[in-house]
C-alpha cells in the first residue's frame, strides 16, 4: 500500500497541467527582463519545440541570441521570423539586425535589401538608415551615405555611433572642422568611445594640435589599446583604415605621417613609427623639432 503522504504527492504532481509554449515565452521575457540570456534562450527554445511556429519566441530567441554574440543561430531565428511574419509589426528590427550580421559576413547586397525593407515598414528607424549609410559608404558612395547619415540624426540626434560615421566622411572629404565637430559629439554623447577618440586624435595632428592629440590618442589607448589596429572591428571602419585612406589622397601631408607614426608606436611598431616621422620631416623639415619630440612618446 502506498504511504498517504506519498500518495498525495503524487496526485498533486499529476494534477499540475503541463507547460504551454506560452508559458515558455513568458518565463524567457522575465529571464530576459534579468538579463539572463542563457536562461531566456533556454526557455524560447522550449517554446518553439512545443510550436514551431510560434513567432514571438522565434523573435525573442533571435534578439537574445544576436546581444549573446551568437550570430550564426541569431541569423537562422531571424529568417524564421521573416519567413513567418515578413510584415509583422516590429520586424523592421529584424530586417536591421539581420543586415548587421549580413554585413560582417561580406554579404552587402542582401543586407541593402534587408534595410531597405526595413525602412519600407517604418520610414521613422533611424538607426536603419544610418546601417544603410555604411553600406553606401562600404561602397563609396559618399554622397549616399551622407544622405542617409543626416536622416538617421534627424530621428535621432543621439547616435554616437552615427556621428563617428558622418564624421569620418567630413574627414576623408578634406572637412576636418566639420569631423571634429561630429566626433567631439560622439564622444559628449558617449564618453568612453575609443574608436572616437583615435580619430580626433589624427585630426588634431592633421590641425597641428599636437599637445591634444596625444591627449586624445592616450586616453583612446587606456580605453581601449585594439583602437589602433589596422583590421576592422566588426562591421565598423578601422580609424588606422581611414587614415591609410586619408595619405592615400594626401600624399605629400606630412602631418598625416606625423599621425600615422603615433598610431604605430601605439601599436609598439617602433621601426615603422620612426620610418613615419623621417618621411614627416622629409616632407616638412620645420616639423623636425616637433617630430623628435613624438618620438619619445610611449602609451
Amino acid at each position: 500500500m502506498i504511504p498517504i503522504l506519498l500518495l498525495a504527492l503524487i496526485l498533486q504532481v499529476q494534477a499540475q497541467p503541463a507547460k504551454t509554449a506560452k508559458d515558455y515565452l513568458d518565463s524567457g521575457i522575465a529571464h530576459l527582463q534579468q538579463n539572463d540570456l542563457e536562461g531566456a534562450i533556454s526557455e524560447f527554445s522550449r517554446a518553439v519545440e512545443l510550436n514551431p511556429r510560434y513567432v514571438e519566441a522565434f523573435y525573442f530567441r533571435a534578439q537574445c541570441l544576436f546581444l549573446n554574440r551568437d550570430i550564426d543561430r541569431a541569423l537562422s531565428d531571424y529568417d524564421k521570423v521573416i519567413e513567418l511574419a515578413p510584415r509583422a509589426p516590429g520586424v523592421e528590427r529584424i530586417y536591421n539586425n539581420r543586415s548587421v550580421i549580413l554585413i560582417s559576413k561580406g554579404d552587402l547586397e542582401k543586407a541593402f535589401k534587408d534595410l531597405d525593407q526595413a525602412i519600407t515598414l517604418n520610414p521613422n528607424y533611424a538607426e536603419a538608415y544610418s546601417n544603410r549609410g555604411l553600406i553606401r559608404f562600404f561602397r563609396n558612395d559618399k554622397t549616399g551615405a551622407a544622405t542617409d547619415y543626416e536622416k538617421s540624426l534627424a530621428l535621432n540626434p543621439k547616435s554616437p555611433s552615427t556621428y563617428i560615421n558622418r564624421g569620418i566622411i567630413f574627414y576623408e572629404n578634406g572637412n576636418l572642422a566639420r569631423a571634429i565637430a561630429d566626433f567631439d559629439r560622439a564622444i559628449e554623447l558617449a564618453p568612453n568611445t575609443a574608436r572616437a577618440y583615435v580619430n580626433l586624435g589624427v585630426l588634431h595632428v592633421l590641425n597641428g594640435e599636437i599637445d591634444l592629440a596625444v591627449t586624445h590618442l592616450k586616453k583612446a589607448y587606456r580605453l581601449d589599446p585594439s583602437s589602433f589596429a589596422e583590421t576592422n572591428s566588426g562591421i565598423m571602419s578601422s580609424p588606422f583604415k581611414t587614415l591609410q585612406g586619408f595619405i592615400a589622397s594626401n600624399p605629400t601631408n606630412a602631418r598625416a605621417y606625423q599621425a600615422r607614426g603615433l598610431m604605430r608606436l601605439a601599436q609598439g611598431r617602433k621601426a615603422d613609427a620612426k620610418d613615419d616621422f623621417a618621411k614627416c620631416v622629409e616632407l616638412n623639415a620645420a616639423l623636425r623639432a616637433e617630430t623628435e619630440r613624438l618620438m619619445s612618446i610611449t602609451f
